[in-house]
């Protein structure tokens, strides 16, 4: 009875001197503080958007490790299945930056959530998760024409311009379109005009899930 109650109390003893190491050792693994501020959209966080029409987010990210961040989009709870581009990746673990989604429904889709998801390069599971309340509606026609922006989506989309030109597929696309029979050139014209929302391999993530976008109210 007294040898058991001893190997008890070494056993107790033995766990209390270790509890403490293991704790350590799991702030030692913890992934560095992440901080993600939203800056501004474009149109306004209320509005009636047009088929294919995009919507912007500026945002600024604070942390010490290299991050990715992708958009996603919500309403009453259940993800809409529009379209976004990839994931912006900010190798310094701080920076400001921007994406933006689009989408071109069947019918008139509202959508009263965005979540900005940033994960840590390397890591599955996201670091933290920013929830943007809007009302937007995307509508079944098209703009007639081209919509004023504000200066930071131009240097947005001449910076994805940018990294475009030293994507090899997307090179290559532009260069298929660019050798189409001239008959077909308002095709071309087209395509090359949409280039930013239309989709070859490599430049956009597809966010096609199973998420019915909701009901129109």
């Amino acid at each position: 009875m007294y040898a058991s109650l001893t190997r008890g109390a070494s056993l107790l003893a033995l766990l209390l001197c270790v509890a403490p190491l293991c704790a350590g050792g799991d702030d030692s693994v913890q992934r560095p503080g992440i901080a993600l501020t939203v800056l501004g959209t474009d149109p306004a966080t209320e509005a009636q958007l047009h088929y294919q029409e995009p919507f912007y987010l500026r945002f600024q990210v604070e942390g010490g490790a290299p991050v990715r961040v992708a958009a996603e989009a919500y309403y009453q709870g259940e993800e809409v299945p529009v379209a976004t581009i990839d994931e912006r990746k900010l190798l310094s673990g701080s920076g400001t930056d921007a994406t933006l989604i689009f989408h071109w429904p069947e019918q008139p889709t509202p959508v009263d959530e965005i979540r900005l998801v940033v994960t840590q390069i390397g890591q599955r599971q996201p670091a933290k998760t920013v929830s943007v309340p809007v009302n937007l509606t995307w509508g079944t026609e098209p703009a007639t024409a081209p919509r004023a922006v504000p200066q930071w989506v131009r240097d947005f989309e001449a910076q994805r311009e940018r990294e475009r030109a030293l994507d090899p597929e997307y090179r290559a696309y532009r260069k298929r379109m660019s050798a189409t029979d001239p008959s077909r050139s308002w095709i071309v014209m087209c395509a090359i005009g949409l280039a930013g929302l239309a989709a070859t391999a490599g430049v956009w993530a597809w966010r096609r899930r199973a998420a019915s976008p909701g009901k129109t109210s």
